[in-house]
């Protein structure tokens, strides 16, 4: 699926100061995709996006800043997917596996925004959308194992676990293609983890 120019062209900018703003994100997310984090420039984004060097700096700090709120953009959409096919869930035990399921096709088949969340584990201007996960992730845990279908002592480790086997799937996805198949490999994984026997 292709994201080009998602942000600037889906969402109603207020003002031009916002849709500028907008196009720097949708280039700087084709850059990481293209290049990688270490490898793209603050000028490269100016150029691919048509924007003067100067006014990236009206509106973003440095390179990490942007990426940052660039995975924060991608994070909202892909979090309100996730909220809604979690509402569809039964039990507990089906929250997980939709929470992490949805998580990984999502991204799979969205390869730019796949790369800017990925590489986001790597460096540390994702942490704000690290922490929002783990707690997400975490909380869904929690209930599962207050209902008694994990039979597990909560563990911060055990999430860290769960979130690198997602990682790892996205990743092969994008280099490979998607797959339902490394899709639920990823998520019997992820149930071995929690001790989860199917009755």
């Amino acid at each position: 699926m292709d994201t080009s120019n998602y942000f600037s062209s889906i969402t109603p900018a207020e003002s031009k100061r916002e849709k500028t703003h907008l196009k720097l994100i949708d280039a700087s997310i084709d850059l990481l995709y293209e290049k990688g984090f270490h490898n793209s420039s603050i000028k490269e984004i100016c150029e691919i996006s048509g924007v003067a060097n100067g006014t990236f700096y009206n509106h973003f700090v440095d390179k990490e800043d942007i990426y940052s709120q660039a995975a924060i953009y991608i994070s909202r959409i892909l979090a309100t997917h996730v909220t809604q096919k979690k509402s569809e869930a039964k039990s507990p035990v089906d929250v997980v596996r939709t929470a992490h399921s949805e998580y990984i096709n999502f991204l799979a088949i969205r390869p730019k925004w796949a790369a800017v969340i990925i590489q986001s584990t790597r460096g540390h201007y994702g942490k704000d959308v690290w922490s929002l996960n783990k707690r997400r992730i975490s909380a869904d845990v929690k209930k599962g194992i207050k209902a008694e279908v994990f039979p597990i002592k909560f563990d911060p480790f055990l999430i860290d676990q769960i979130m690198q086997i997602v990682v790892h799937s996205i990743g092969q996805q994008i280099i490979y293609a998607p797959s339902k198949t490394i899709t639920k490999k990823a998520s019997i994984a992820i149930m071995r983890l929690l001790k989860y026997e199917e009755s």
